[in-house]
């Protein structure tokens, strides 16, 4: 009687674990086979080339100052001429940044004529949706499953195209902040040059003695200013066209400025600036054109 009973189990094992076995194989059987791959997101063409063309370098900031004292003739000191700033004004442009400018003369410590040009409005990447183009399904024989991932395509398509729009209109409002950037850089350029800096060229060379110091330790001020304005910690230069000859100062000139400085005579002169470190040139146009190298080079 045990015997008999036993069978009745045996049998009823080798059934379920067959049966199992089946289901098993059906479900695995209904897995899909159509599938769409991933695609990584990228910005669009459009979108991609603006973000790679923007101005990428820091801003520059100049102070620039001219003796306006009676050595300046017989030291053979080579007065800047508009035509000189024009070569510098780009610099501005491209990278934004600020250009002060001002005289050597009796009392030195005067306020600078300055023009400042904003940073190119920028573009940031995080603000795009980088819609993904979907892939369209093939048919692998399973019309049921086709169907079904066809109109799943369709509807990604739409969206997709609603994506790729919106990610338009938001390159196009950039590019229109662009131009209105470069139009009121144009503006404050054009009125710097002909109501600001005509005046400090136009000064005649006849001031009775020489503050090199004052109009040193006012660029250091001009220097020194908060850098927190700007998006980038911008380049500094500061150009001397002088002889360095102060018969007012007192006290050794110093110039603690992260500034590269430049010093602009006829007569090899160094005066005040003996003890500054600098670089030295014969004329304005080869001081203006190092200057725009080494803005240029740091673009590279």
């Amino acid at each position: 009687m045990n015997v008999l009973r036993k069978k009745p189990h045996v049998i009823i094992v080798v059934i379920l674990t067959s049966f199992l076995g089946n289901c098993a194989i059906k479900v695995e059987s209904k897995t899909p086979t159509n599938t769409i791959s991933p695609i990584i997101s990228e910005p669009l063409s459009e979108v991609k080339t603006a973000l790679q063309n923007q101005p990428q370098s820091p801003p520059v900031r100049l102070v620039i100052i001219t003796d306006k004292t009676g050595s300046a003739d017989w030291s053979r000191i080579q007065q800047p001429q508009r035509q000189d700033f024009q070569s510098l004004l780009p610099l501005l442009k491209i990278n934004g940044g600020e250009l002060a400018v001002g005289n050597f003369c009796d009392d030195s410590n005067r306020p600078l004529e300055r023009v400042r040009l904003e940073q190119q409005p920028l573009l940031e990447k995080a603000v795009f949706n980088h819609p993904v183009l979907p892939v369209e399904p093939k048919n692998q024989g399973n019309a049921f499953t086709y169907r079904k991932e066809k109109d799943r395509y369709k509807q990604e398509l739409v969206e997709y195209e609603t994506l790729r729009q919106n990610d338009l209109q938001i390159l196009a409002a950039h590019n229109n902040s662009v131009q209105e950037w470069q139009s009121q850089s144009e503006g404050k350029i054009k009125e710097f040059l002909t109501t600001q800096l005509q005046p400090i060229l136009a000064h005649p060379v006849n001031c009775g003695s020489s503050d090199i110091q004052g109009g040193i330790n006012r660029a250091k001020l001009f220097l020194g200013e908060s850098e927190l304005t700007w998006r980038q910690t911008p380049r500094e230069f500061a150009v001397f066209i002088t002889d360095g000859l102060d018969n007012v100062g007192v006290q050794p000139a110093e110039f603690k400025s992260n500034a590269e400085v430049l010093l602009v005579n006829g007569a090899g002169s160094k005066g005040i600036f003996e003890n500054i470190e600098h670089k030295a040139f014969e004329s304005v146009p080869a001081a203006f054109q190092y200057l725009v190298t080494q803005v240029n080079k740091g673009e590279n």
